[in-house]
């Protein structure tokens, strides 16, 4: 019987200047990877956002992420293939991940199948963006081929400073919005369904959350921030995993949403409707 998969999005660490903010994130982020290597998993996806902002320049890196990227080099060197998928705080990703940590990176949405299972995954911004037309004119202009060369020539220190501002613009700027599964956001979900896909996973919006469509199953996988949730494809099945107390539990099929936020900001007040 083949080993678990598992989908998890959104850790966000860097998300402050102190890296002591990231200890609560990486107490239960390094046991998870511990647990996914020793259960021998068929595959791990991290679905976007595990740092808060990543720009990867020829010949340096940020020497506080080295310890996450060596776990999930432990997990790759185990036998467990980890692919990465970008999200909008860590687009950029590239040989540092797929040299240094083993994964596979991709930019844009993929199809997996594991398991008699076809599962569409979109880290979800632009998706639940879509009328913001400031926030999709800045994901224009910062995945511009020639404003990440110019990037490039920046001294790293300040490429970083000016990064970070920009990511705590967009973590401020969704943190007190309700959860809401917005029209444009469930068509798009339905229509990948209606092409044969048996579940749509994604990110982005913070919050663990499940529902069945016409022709398949959504999934938005919460965060590693403050609800610290993982999703397992096991059997065929899909479960909820529960790392909030540095353990896995599972959490049961009926349970409500797990309404989470940017850790360093305010957070919502409201869950709002779905």
């Amino acid at each position: 019987m083949a080993g678990p998969v598992y989908f998890i999005s959104d850790a966000h660490l860097g998300s402050s200047a102190d890296p002591a903010t990231d200890a609560p994130r990486l107490e239960r982020l390094i046991p998870f990877l511990h647990a996914v290597r020793d259960r021998r998993a068929e595959h791990l996806y991290i679905v976007g956002d595990l740092f808060d902002f990543w720009f990867e320049y020829t010949h340096v890196m940020p020497w506080r992420h080295a310890r996450i990227l060596g776990e999930i080099r432990a997990v790759v060197d185990a036998g467990v293939p980890v692919t990465f998928l970008g999200g909008n705080h860590d687009w950029w990703a590239g040989p540092v991940f797929e040299e240094f940590a083993g994964m596979t990176v991709h930019r844009d949405a993929l199809t997996v199948e594991h398991q008699g299972r076809r599962v569409f995954l979109h880290h979800g911004d632009g998706l639940a963006s879509q009328g913001d037309s400031g926030y999709m004119v800045l994901k224009a202009v910062l995945r511009n081929r020639v404003v990440i060369r110019l990037l490039r020539l920046v001294h790293p220190d300040l490429a970083y400073s000016l990064g970070h501002r920009l990511s705590r613009f967009s973590r401020q700027h969704l943190t007190g919005s309700a959860f809401r599964l917005a029209p444009a956001v469930a068509a798009y979900v339905d229509q990948r369904l209606a092409e044969g896909h048996d579940a749509v996973a994604m990110g982005h919006l913070h919050t663990r959350y499940a529902e069945r469509r016409p022709d398949g199953r959504l999934f938005i996988l919460g965060d590693w921030m403050t609800i610290f949730s993982a999703l397992r494809l096991e059997g065929g099945e899909f479960t909820w995993e529960d790392w909030s107390s540095g353990a896995g539990v599972d959490v049961p099929e009926m349970a409500p949403p797990a309404y989470g936020g940017h850790g360093d900001e305010v957070k919502a007040t409201d869950p709002g409707s779905v």
